[in-house]
């Protein structure tokens, strides 16, 4: 049974406050020196200019309570006070170099959780991640995380559902009255959740991009997804493909490869690409780049690659698996072009796309002309246990992973 959102993030927001215990070593059992109160101290001033007549306000503490605060971490080594320059009435208050330190150690643990946590996920997942967490709290900028701070402490005695009850002479448990309040609604968006959004593949075509004005829109749609960082070039070198000769399947325009190109050093990439009118574009890009040294693109169909034997040090190939007429040929035409030992790495859309993800990625297609397009793209991929069964009737030997966006088929060829 899925759990309801907001049961999910409260799950969520406990672990990470624990976690932050942790980090911030205030954790069960270990001696801090510092309160919450004092951390919010230090970090202020730290960041911002702070008087000794805003601590009160700040904490929402008396003055005499903000002053014995202050005087800890005056004692301790953490601030110091300063008549200010300009009015000698008004105190601030200063890090020293002890906070200082302090800080910088917490942030030190703070950023290397952040991105242990993110390695977990793609390029696209880090930033839809990132977004949705923008808008859950409102926080872009050092200006809106002030006020949402601001606003938060204003606000949070409205922030209330109804969870005290008594039945029967007894306070019923906080377990007990989230189920009746979030879980309603579960068997039938459970049900909904199972079910995979187009259950019957239905193949697109296996011609490629044909038409002038269609290649023209897929080459903007392409250079989108480059500015925005969306393309899998940086995830092939992590592959172990980053060196040698290279072949690409169906590239398109060319800028996934161009952008391997870029980051790898002495490197030369093939592409084979079944459209003619594709081909014209991915050399002109080339030019663009001023790759046309390193990148060679010849017109053919992947289930009989017009290459010799054993040439390739690695092969990959990103949103084309779908109009593969026969994958398994083309898995065994790659198993074929590779060096013994030569990595492969395929991604592309999957079919069993949430709903939510699905929507999401539909109406960031950019421009709007290729959502038609996108569609009966998801509609002619794969699910991971249909890859699965494919690749284990090629000539190659990889796994499968299933990301929430698509799928990766990775593996290396045999040492022949």
């Amino acid at each position: 049974m899925q759990l309801h959102p907001v049961i999910r993030l409260r799950l969520s927001l406990g672990f990470i406050q624990y976690a932050l215990n942790l980090l911030w070593e205030v954790d069960r059992g270990k001696k801090s020196p510092l309160s919450p109160a004092a951390i919010e101290i230090i970090y202020t001033a730290y960041f911002h200019p702070l008087y000794m007549g805003d601590v009160a306000e700040m904490l929402g503490i008396t003055r005499s309570t903000a002053t014995d605060h202050i005087n800890y971490l005056e004692r301790e080594g953490y601030v110091r006070r300063e008549s200010d320059g300009n009015d000698k009435r008004r105190i601030r208050v200063f890090v020293t170099e002890k906070a200082e330190e302090w800080v910088l150690s917490v942030e030190e643990r703070l950023f290397g959780y952040l991105e242990k946590c993110l390695s977990r996920m793609t390029k696209e997942e880090q930033e839809q991640f990132a977004l949705l967490s923008t808008r859950f709290t409102g926080v872009s900028d050092d200006r809106t995380f002030d006020e949402a701070i601001r606003g938060m402490k204003k606000s949070r005695d409205d922030f209330s559902v109804p969870l005290l009850e008594r039945r029967d002479g007894r306070l019923l448990r906080l377990e007990e009255m989230a189920d009746e309040r979030y879980h309603a609604f579960d068997d039938e968006d459970t049900k909904k959740s199972d079910e995979i959004m187009f259950e019957k593949r239905i193949p697109e075509t296996d011609e490629g991009i044909q038409d002038e004005f269609t290649v023209e829109i897929y080459d903007q749609m392409q250079r989108n997804l480059r500015d925005a960082g969306h393309l899998p070039s940086e995830d092939y070198i992590k592959t172990g493909i980053d060196s040698g000769e290279v072949l690409e399947i169906g590239p398109g325009p060319g800028y996934t490869g161009l952008e391997w190109l870029k980051a790898t050093k002495d490197t030369k990439l093939t592409g084979v690409e079944i459209s003619p009118e594709m081909i014209c574009m991915a050399e002109k890009n080339a030019s663009d780049y001023g790759m046309s040294g390193r990148t060679k693109y010849v017109e053919g169909n992947a289930m009989n690659i017009p290459l010799g034997n054993n040439m390739f040090d690695g092969v990959f190939s990103n949103g084309s698996m779908h109009e593969w007429e026969n994958p398994v040929s083309v898995f065994n035409e790659i198993a074929r072009v590779l060096k013994p030992g030569g990595i492969f790495c395929i991604t592309d859309l999957r079919r069993d796309l949430s709903e939510e993800i699905y929507e999401y990625m539909y109406n960031a297609c950019s421009p709007e002309e290729i959502r038609p397009g996108f569609k009966t793209s998801v509609m002619a991929a794969y699910t991971p246990v249909e890859l699965e069964e494919i690749l284990a009737e090629s000539d190659l030997s990889g796994k499968v992973i299933g990301h929430p966006y698509g799928l990766v088929i990775t593996g290396r060829a045999a040492k022949k």
